[in-house]
């Protein structure tokens, strides 16, 4: 095998028709040699024949003549039949494993839009794909060590290049970010977000949360198709004693990577998805200048520059990484002209060569360096404060607890103090109400005199009242007298009438 072709397989899967297909009355024109690893594309032919194969009219093709027929051979080849183990096992197992080693790998899906990428790199709760089932074989592997002195930091990203704009689908407040070179050939995206996982839950929750942020759109061949390239990166770092007193460390890069699906520009579309379409394309476009250039003897520009996307997996394409590029591709007739320019730029792609290495950490780069370092600063720093300090700091604790002893004295006599105050206060409040209410009778500068007080008020009222009744009681008491007087006057009046009457009355 030339030097280089064992870190850049070139992975054929063919799904099966969708229940939608079936009654389209679409061709099946592709057959998949899983022993041999081979894809036979067959240009549909519509028209009878008596050497058709299969049993309905719109479940199998028309044999097509000998130069309508194009056979292609790969690393591997899956089929409709294959299932996301069988995928992960033949794609994605040795990869996984080097990066827990210390090499960079990455799964790249690539294919036209509805083909099953985003199903193979991601899945679903049922049927998990690549990024699951790599969690648990990395978290599982860790486990396993059997070197107790050996530690493992394990960290995530997660971007989209949507219409060539890279934002963090973690932190979605981050977007239009920069690429940056990081001084040793390499690069990285400024600002985007780091996350610390421990295990594979936490991965899959940040999938889960950044998966909803994706852009998406209802398209002619998907209701919902991935409108954005995305790619997580899981980053693992492991760190041994190296013999000598210190600690060496290897970092791995593992990068999984969902392009967005080629499609033929709809005219009929609307703005926003003709404006989508045609970004995905360009950066398709230039994904496959960067593949032709690695593959072209004799160039020796490659245009990695041209596209956000081809910037970010420089590494994974004719770099220090161990790649494998999964292309899916539909197997009807109306997919017939995506997947033939599927097969032929996979065919290609066969011949990138990637030289992989371990990455050693030189410069601690590594976080689990610069942590290791920080632990040793502050462990020396304490042993020095210990040594030699015990009475020094003894003394210092004693003449502490003497000053928040005499702080609580003085807060104490402050306290006092403060009751002291207050009652006498108090006290000064109410002899200053009583001497007001005493001034109160009397003259207070001439402002108010004793015959304005509603007491003296009071008490002439009274006075009125008792004089008024004294009087009346007066008044009642003549008049009786007064009455008997004039009853007893006309007693004696007619006692003497009545005795003038009698002499008279004689003579």
């Amino acid at each position: 095998m030339c030097e280089g072709r064992e870190n850049f397989k070139v992975a054929v899967r063919v799904r099966p028709r969708l229940p939608n297909e079936v009654p389209s009355g679409f061709l099946q024109c592709v057959e998949a040699d899983l022993v041999h690893n081979t894809v036979v594309a067959n240009k549909p032919i519509l028209k009878k024949a008596s050497s058709r194969i299969g049993i309905d009219d719109f479940g199998e093709f028309v044999r097509p003549e000998p130069s309508q027929t194009q056979s292609f051979t790969y690393d591997v080849v899956l089929g409709k039949d294959s299932s996301q183990q069988d995928v992960f096992l033949r794609c994605a197992s040795d990869i996984v494993k080097s990066v827990i080693n210390g090499y960079n790998g990455s799964i790249i899906a690539s294919g036209q839009t509805s083909s099953g990428k985003t199903y193979t790199i991601a899945g679903t709760k049922e049927e998990p794909g690549i990024i699951p089932r790599a969690a648990q074989i990395i978290f599982s592997q860790i486990g396993s060590y059997s070197n107790p002195a050996g530690q493992y930091l394990v960290r995530t990203s997660y971007l989209q290049i949507y219409n060539e704009k890279i934002s963090d689908l973690l932190e979605p407040s981050r977007e239009n970010l920069k690429i940056r070179e990081d001084g040793c050939g390499g690069v990285f995206v400024e600002t985007l977000s780091e996350h610390v996982v421990r295990d594979a839950e936490e991965i899959m929750a940040l999938i889960k949360r950044g998966t909803r942020l994706r852009a998406t759109n209802v398209t002619r061949m998907n209701k919902e198709s991935s409108r954005s390239h995305a790619v997580f990166t899981i980053i693992i770092e492991h760190g041994k004693d190296d013999g000598h007193g210190g600690m060496a460390v290897t970092i791995g890069k593992l990068r999984l990577v969902d392009l967005a699906g080629s499609e033929r520009l709809d005219v009929d579309a609307e703005s926003k998805l003709q404006e989508e379409t045609k970004n995905i394309n360009v950066s398709l476009h230039n994904f496959t200048k960067v593949v032709t250039a690695l593959t072209t003897p004799g160039v020796k520009y490659i245009p990695y520059r041209d596209s956000k996307l081809t910037r970010i997996l420089q590494d994974c394409l004719g770099g220090n990484c161990k790649t494998t590029m999964i292309a899916t591709i539909a197997p009807t007739s109306e997919c017939y002209i995506e997947t033939i320019n599927t097969l032929k730029f996979a065919k290609r792609a066969k011949n990138i060569r990637n030289i992989a290495q371990v990455n050693e950490d030189m410069s601690e780069k590594a976080l689990i360096s610069s942590y290791q370092s920080e632990i040793k600063r502050l462990k020396l720093q304490l042993q020095e404060r210990s040594s030699g300090t015990d009475i020094d700091y003894i003394k210092l604790l004693q003449e502490r607890q003497e000053e928040q002893r005499e702080k609580e004295e003085v807060k104490t006599k402050l306290e006092m103090q403060q009751k002291l105050a207050d009652e006498a206060q108090a006290e000064k409040t109410k002899l200053i109400s009583r001497i007001r209410e005493l001034e109160d009778k009397f003259f207070r500068g001439g402002s108010k005199a004793v015959m304005d007080t509603e007491e003296f008020k009071e008490a002439i009222l009274k006075e009125q009242q008792r004089v008024k009744q004294e009087t009346a009681s007066q008044y009642q008491r003549k008049f009786a007298e007064l009455e008997k007087e004039k009853e007893r006057t006309e007693c004696e009046k007619l006692d003497f009438q009545k005795r003038f009457e009698s002499p008279t009355k004689n003579k």
